[in-house]
């Protein structure tokens, strides 16, 4: 024997009904009414509070591996030029430009390079 189980399907012995609505479930004053709202809202709570903790936090583990590369030329860079006893020093001038100086150990300004001269030793180093 085989089952029909759409709810769409009607037997053709079996009349439909109309079931009849009641006057508080219509004006939803009822008992039933208010918890099927609250039983509405808790679910909506729910689903809310299941996609906020489903999403997983990805692991900060550092910079992008680009940021990483151009830390490691700037180091090299650093290094390079602690070796040969000179540090860079930078500033801001006045009009908010920034400068770029190349000093000795003791802070003797030996050279100004400014923004495009760090780019060219940076990429030397790369």
């Amino acid at each position: 024997m085989e089952a029909n189980f759409d709810p769409t399907y009607h037997a053709p012995s079996a009349p439909s009904r109309a079931w009849p609505s009641s006057a508080a479930a219509e004006n939803g004053s009822s008992g039933f009414g208010d918890t099927l709202k609250r039983a509405k809202r808790a679910a909506h709570a729910k689903r809310a509070q299941r996609t906020l903790t489903s999403v997983p936090a990805l692991p900060l583990d550092g910079p992008p591996p680009e940021v990483q590369r151009e830390m490691l030329a700037a180091a090299r860079v650093w290094q390079t030029l602690a070796a040969q006893g000179k540090e860079l020093r930078f500033g801001q001038s006045a009009d908010g430009r920034v400068s770029v100086e190349l000093i000795d150990s003791s802070g003797r300004a030996l050279d100004v390079i400014g923004p495009s001269g760090l780019f060219q030793l940076l990429q030397q180093a790369s």
